[in-house]
């Protein structure tokens, strides 16, 4: 409040010295948008925050996760059903894989795009039209006749979701404070988190029920079933919210930030099918090139008054600049570790997807527990604090489970396995949550989408980069080996296990970089 007082003393003063600001960013000293002279504003002068413009009681808040909790477990889902659908259209290796990868592409791409969209135009209104989308082409991959027209409908099922989910967050910003911020956001981060288990173990569940001819099939009819439910709810229940202000798209930094991700995900996504030929390469060498030029673009437009796709401003708050780089690593360890051991149970061990995926459940409870109770740790003990139990808690338990991994290695014992998983799911769960709070809590609410964009832009990155590694590191396990035994599959995953032990210490040293308060 000291602070809100002296930015507004300091307005007063300005405004007697200066004419008004043109409409550009949220972020300023005023609190009006547009002023480029922030940059000599602390974080904490960037403006009084906007007041809720409505309370989320929790059928709203349920109702705005739902979004999440949809696109999470459809990814998660359909990467379980892969196999079965290549058996039934007759797809290529490289087919199937397009099947998970260009709805990540999809997804990943135009997510900041969409946050931007929501602030201007209203959340709502993004939300809706996003959660339609995703609906009606879950419903022709449902009845897809063959694997083309299968890879085309979740492609646009991706881009879909990129409108809907970034919503998500940015309503959560603007429309919540204090305690109830901190119980939103722990149920996001419990959303996020345990929805890649959750769609794991409905995978296993449905491909045990060929209703409709195949079984791969169930997989999307379940996410028709939940948009209707959700775009239904979100009519009724979901609040109103957007930025106000200049109504202006960056065309230009769309084009390069699109660009650069494309870039970035193509190889990633495909570079392992395809055999790494030269052009994903290239590829990847373009892509600082052209991250650089966008960022240049966006320093362009903010210095002239203009409004940019992604404000700078944000990234001066050390908050949200440190917790991309924390995110960074969580999704990255997060993404390999899922990838192996889908592939080292299934494939390495033998295990059905329904067992495979019911050895995951006890994570998958442990998770939302906890972070849901995160939520109420949050406002008492602070983000910085569990931040780093978080991260040593996981780092003290995925080293135990990983030793175990490699010791029984073939003969890896379900009970076992499941019973450490739970220890592991609570440090995951006092990171992701609290994680997701402390980066939002000095972003204004106007750039609420914006902040929202750019973490789950880097949040899918990072999830394609791990897997893209894992597949590098299981590849150099299996080397040599012509038929591969159990054991070197359990070792891969032992290996990235550590890996993660490695990650989740300096993400636990990073929470020292955070601000106190």
């Amino acid at each position: 409040m000291d602070f809100w007082f002296q930015d507004k003393r300091r307005s007063m003063i300005d405004g007697m010295t200066t004419s008004s600001a043109p409409q550009g960013s949220p972020f300023s000293r005023t609190g009006e948008p547009g002023r480029k002279d922030d940059r000599a504003a602390p974080p904490s002068a960037l403006g009084p925050p906007e007041p809720p413009a409505q309370r989320l009681g929790t059928g709203r808040l349920l109702t705005t996760l739902s979004a999440l909790l949809l696109s999470v477990v459809s990814f998660a889902a359909a990467g379980i059903a892969v196999p079965d659908i290549g058996a039934s259209l007759g797809a290529t290796a490289a087919e199937q894989s397009l099947v998970v990868s260009v709805y990540a592409l999809g997804f990943a791409v135009p997510m900041v795009l969409g946050g931007r969209l929501g602030d201007l135009y209203g959340r709502r209104r993004l939300f809706l039209l996003g959660m339609a989308g995703f609906t009606l082409f879950s419903l022709v991959a449902t009845l897809a006749p063959s694997i083309t027209v299968l890879i085309v409908a979740r492609a646009l099922t991706g881009i879909s979701a990129s409108a809907m989910v970034p919503q998500v967050l940015a309503t959560i910003t603007a429309s919540t404070q204090g305690p109830e911020r901190a119980r939103a956001v722990a149920l996001f981060g419990a959303t996020a988190g345990g929805a890649t288990a959750i769609g794991q173990v409905l995978g296993g569940v449905l491909l045990s029920v060929p209703l409709l001819g195949a079984p791969w099939r169930m997989i999307f009819a379940m996410s028709v079933l939940m948009g209707v439910i959700a775009f239904g709810a979100a009519l009724r229940w979901l609040p109103d919210t957007s930025a106000p202000g200049h109504r202006s798209l960056d065309l230009i930094g769309t084009t390069l930030l699109g660009l650069a991700l494309l870039a970035l995900m193509i190889p990633i996504s495909q570079g392992g099918a395809l055999g790494w030929p030269v052009w994903c390469w290239a590829l990847l060498g373009a892509t600082p090139v052209l991250f650089a030029g966008f960022w240049r673009w966006q320093l362009r437009l903010h210095r002239s008054d203009r409004v940019p796709l992604v404000p700078p401003p944000l990234f001066r708050l050390s908050s949200y600049r440190v917790g991309l780089v924390m995110a960074l690593m969580l999704q990255s360890a997060f993404g390999g570790f899922t990838f192996l051991y889908a592939i080292s149970t299934q494939t390495g061990l033998g295990w059905s997807p329904m067992h495979a995926a019911l050895v995951l459940l006890p994570f998958s409870l442990c998770f939302l527990t906890v972070s849901i109770w995160s939520g109420k740790l949050a406002p008492r003990f602070g983000f910085r604090r569990l931040l780093a139990i978080g991260g040593l808690t996981q780092a003290a338990l995925l080293s135990i489970t990983a030793v175990s991994a490699f010791l029984q290695g073939a003969a890896l014992n379900s009970w076992t396995f499941a019973t450490l998983l739970v220890g592991v799911g609570v440090g995951q769960a006092l990171m992701f949550g609290p994680l997701v709070g402390a980066m939002i809590a000095e972003v204004p609410p106007a750039s609420a989408g914006a902040a929202s964009g750019v973490l789950q832009t880097t949040q899918q990155a990072a999830m394609g980069l791990g897997v893209a590694v894992a597949g590098g590191l299981l590849a150099a396990a299996l080397a040599g080996s012509t038929a591969p035994t159990g054991q070197a599959y359990t070792n891969a995953l032992a290996i990235c296990m550590l890996v993660q032990v490695a990650f989740a210490v300096v993400f636990a040293l990073c929470t020292l970089a955070l601000p106190r308060r």
